[in-house]
């Protein structure tokens, strides 16, 4: 019962960290780099690394407490739905810091 609680609460907690780093993520749109969007899109991606830990631990306590029933199943479900948005986020990041530093073959 308490691995399915703590399902439940870290998947919650990783989807409200994943929506609003995404809200963030939206409102500083990383595509023109100057220093500080630079710095706040490092800072960004390191939340969705967090996250991303989270929503692992999140899966991995649901099927262990997976006897508690709904509740784990909750914790689970949750769980896949932050991490979507973290794996998205990190897309996000990648794509957006291959266009600060242009790669030159020497």
């Amino acid at each position: 019962m308490r691995l399915a609680l703590a399902s439940v609460a870290l998947g919650a907690v990783g989807v409200v960290f994943a929506v609003s780093t995404w809200v963030t993520w939206l409102i500083i749109q990383p595509g023109d780099p100057t220093p500080l969007t630079i710095v706040v899109a490092l800072v960004l991606g390191a939340l969705w690394v967090v996250v991303l830990g989270a929503a692992v631990l999140a899966l991995i306590f649901g099927f262990v407490g997976r006897a508690a029933g709904g509740l784990a199943k909750a914790g689970i479900g949750l769980g896949v739905v932050a991490m979507l948005l973290a794996l998205g986020g990190a897309v996000a990041f990648v794509a957006a810091a291959a266009d600060w530093t242009p790669v030159v073959a020497r």
